[in-house]
């Protein structure tokens, strides 16, 4: 069997293409750990409980409803404290996320050119307009003029939106009565900080982890990166099916039995080889990594690089059995291209699929990357089952791998 591996890595080496993935995909991963990413929980997050702040007006707002959150884009044209108050008091009750853009410039009537633009292509349940005269029109008692509200959903919640606002507005407009604006805006600020701290539970979440913002962060990440190394692994697996493929058009396989050898230790020498690209790959990537600090990972870098090897053991199997059965080169690349494709999709390694229907996250569940996904959270909150979770996925895939290719040799060779 040893002189049978030195033979074929020596067949693989030779393949320009390998090396090729061997280089580039670990070069492509390790760039995109390296950005910032933003997702759209990490987002819904940074707007829970607290007013978050936009570049500009012409920001969307369309991921911070990530989890399902009612939306209010505000455009401020005031920015003082009474306005403040009335959003830090609105995002604080936890029914919706408050996303501010500071407007200093704007007037009603660009406002409105905004919320045509918006209403067609953004997403959001409201939006609100607070006009640089605010805090004069609420001193004189026209509170109903001193803010505009867009109803931009049919969202039933906006119906609380509208009593929370009034309510809110009601309560400024008595205490400016009395107090005059400046008092009034230090009293309600003042009582606003000395309210007990609140901590909303969610009964209701797409993961039973909590991660933090950074945290979500660093895991969109490294799904990006799975999904560049899962590229990689699975064209590992294929161009090992290519000389498998060759060895029996050439009839070196009749050869090989003719000499003795079962078919048995003759796959057993392709998944052994298929290991050692994975490890060669894991190692590059490694290398390529080093440029990136160790907080990057937010789990540690041995800890990813294992995630990563153990990943590429399951997909460069499955796409050696794949590319074994079918016998030829171009649908076994097909096939590749597609597992990557299809799995990565359905894996949530793109984008979450927190909001999707329960079919596809039952499909989901069956992509090994969705399960390494779900082992980084688990290393996120230093729960120890992660290396179980690993481990256990690990071997079902490559048993069930080993299964299929099995039966799969057996039923072309008594084909043919």
């Amino acid at each position: 069997m040893r002189t049978l591996i030195k033979s074929s890595l020596k067949l693989l080496f030779r393949n320009k293409s390998f090396w090729f993935f061997l280089v580039i995909v670990p070069i492509l991963s390790t760039f995109v750990l390296q950005q910032h990413q933003m997702n759209s929980i990490s987002l819904s997050k940074q707007a829970e409980g607290t007013v978050a702040e936009l570049g500009s007006a012409d920001e969307k707002v369309a991921y911070y409803s990530g989890q399902g959150a009612f939306v209010v884009k505000v455009y401020d044209a005031c920015g003082s404290d009474l306005s403040e108050y009335m959003l830090k008091k609105i995002a604080s009750s936890g029914a919706f996320s408050v996303v501010r853009a500071k407007v200093p410039d704007m007037d009603k009537a660009a406002c409105d050119e905004h919320i045509d633009h918006d209403g067609e292509f953004d997403r959001m349940g409201a939006a609100l307009y607070i006009p640089k005269d605010f805090d004069q029109m609420m001193s004189e008692g026209r509170e109903d003029q001193a803010l505009t509200c867009y109803v931009l959903s049919e969202d039933g919640r906006f119906e609380m939106l509208d009593y929370s606002l009034r309510k809110e507005l009601a309560s400024i407009k008595s205490e400016v009565a009395e107090k005059g604006v400046t008092e009034a805006a230090n009293y309600l600020n003042a009582r606003f900080e000395a309210m007990p701290e609140k901590q909303i539970v969610k009964l209701s979440s797409g993961s039973s982890r909590s991660l933090t913002q950074d945290q979500e962060n660093r895991k969109t990440a490294i799904g990006y990166a799975i999904a560049f190394m899962t590229l990689g692994y699975v064209f590992c697996g294929v161009f090992i099916a290519h000389t498998v493929i060759k060895d029996e058009h050439d009839k070196v396989l009749t050869r090989l039995r003719l000499t003795g050898m079962s078919s048995y230790t003759y796959f057993t020498s392709k998944f052994v080889i298929s290991a050692i690209a994975t490890f060669l790959m894991t190692v590059v990537l490694g290398i390529f990594s080093l440029v990136i600090g160790a907080e990057k990972f937010g789990i540690g870098r041995a800890k990813f690089l294992l995630m990563m090897f153990l990943l590429g053991l399951i997909f460069s199997s499955i796409s050696l059995v794949i590319g074994v059965i079918l016998g030829d080169v171009m649908n076994s690349n097909i096939a590749a291209f597609a597992l990557f494709s299809m799995s990565s999709l359905l894996a949530g390694t793109f984008f979450p699929l927190d909001g999707t229907s329960s079919h596809i996250k039952a499909i989901s569940s069956m992509m090994p990357q969705k399960w390494f996904l779900d082992a980084t959270e688990m290393l996120f909150v230093g729960d120890r089952k992660a290396y179980l979770v690993l481990l256990a996925v690990t071997c079902s895939y490559l048993i069930l791998a080993l299964s299929i290719g099995g039966v799969g040799v057996k039923i072309r060779n008594g084909e043919e």
